[in-house]
């Protein structure tokens, strides 16, 4: 087991990533006759109900943790930590795994934006019939995303935000009105509970008008109630902060479509048109004959960046669980020394 250990050790200090899931690069490699003449059906995926919870859906099309080379690394090293831990509990990472499966999945949609995947595949050369049939699988997908972005924390946690959006065509004025400040105050605390990079509910607003610290946020861990907050602010006037929040976003997903959308909208309100066309040009391309080459390198271009994302997040959960072995196996072998850095148990609950 000490040579186990020795070997993940070496992986995770070597600096390099791991290499994401090929799955959703396998399309490029399917002969013709293997694609359907027309996509008559998608695989419900209901995110929020197989991954809010530790049950995961096994229905065709759901993320599946057996699927995953990486889990099986993720699995034998549970396994030796359990070995030298007699209080281990995978829970403590199930968090971090969901959001590995998330990200694969969200590569995987991203995929089939190409016009060039299978599911966008028609048999016919009529130009009326593949725009038709390609328009309908972009919609499909980005419903899929979206359900995918609210789903990420859970079946009650979108639930929450549902209702929070639901609600935003009752916001009139400005900001300062009660029912525009108290959604404010709601959505700032979903982002607050769920985002906050130290312990979770650490901050609330309780309905008031504050700044936000983004050092102390990972929007990454539910991207979608900034997305929402960001409409609140533009829809209330408050285009430098909604901005500022759709920035943030950005920063976090720059495939994310609405937010793309939101940032062109928000700097023509500005009367910044430079940077209007400028967001404008990053969107996503249409689906035209003349732009179907853009929109296939704007696809390849953010899958690339979703991947380093991806080998990020599976860097980040290995280095935790061999930390934690590192440590065990110190305290087991009698060779713990006095003034060493003893792994943080908080940051694992």
């Amino acid at each position: 087991i000490l040579a186990i250990t020795s070997t993940f050790l070496s992986i995770s200090t070597s600096g390099q990533a791991f290499t994401p899931s090929n799955n959703a690069d396998s399309f490029s490699q399917r002969p013709i006759s293997s694609m359907g003449r027309h996509r008559q059906t998608r695989s419900p995926i209901l995110f929020s109900s197989q991954l809010g919870n530790d049950s995961v859906d096994k229905r065709e099309g759901a993320p599946s943790v057996s699927d995953s080379a990486f889990f099986r690394l993720v699995s034998t090293l549970d396994r030796v930590k359990g070995d030298y831990d007699d209080d281990h509990d995978d829970s403590s990472y199930t968090f971090e795994k969901k959001r590995i499966l998330y990200m694969e999945k969200e590569i995987e949609l991203l995929s089939q934006l190409d016009p060039n995947h299978p599911i966008n595949y028609i048999d016919s050369h009529i130009e009326d019939d593949i725009q038709e049939h390609m328009t309908k699988m972009e919609e499909a997908t980005l419903e899929e995303l979206s359900a995918l972005w609210h789903g990420q924390q859970g079946a009650i946690n979108e639930q929450k935000l549902r209702f929070y959006e639901s609600r935003l065509q009752d916001v009139q004025g400005s900001l300062d009105g009660p029912v525009a400040l108290e959604h404010y105050g709601s959505c700032l605390d979903l982002i607050h509970e769920h985002c906050s990079v130290d312990s979770p509910g650490t901050a609330e607003s309780n309905g008031r008008l504050e700044e936000v610290d983004f050092d102390k946020l990972d929007l990454g861990k539910w991207i979608e109630p900034a997305h929402h907050l960001a409409n609140l602010l533009a829809k209330t006037d408050r285009l430098a902060e909604s901005k500022a929040w759709t920035e943030e976003i950005l920063a976090e997903k720059p495939w994310h479509v609405g937010a793309l959308s939101m940032m062109r909208i928000v700097c023509l309100r500005l009367n910044d048109e430079e940077a209007a066309m400028k967001w404008a040009v990053k969107g996503l391309p249409g689906l035209s004959p003349q732009s179907r080459t853009w929109r296939s390198e704007w696809v390849q271009e953010n899958m690339d960046l979703a991947k380093e994302k991806l080998a990020e997040l599976q860097k980040d959960l290995t280095d935790k669980i061999v930390a934690k072995i590192e440590i065990s196996v110190r305290i087991t072998s009698g060779v713990m020394t006095e003034g060493m850095i003893v792994f943080d148990d908080s940051a694992w609950q």
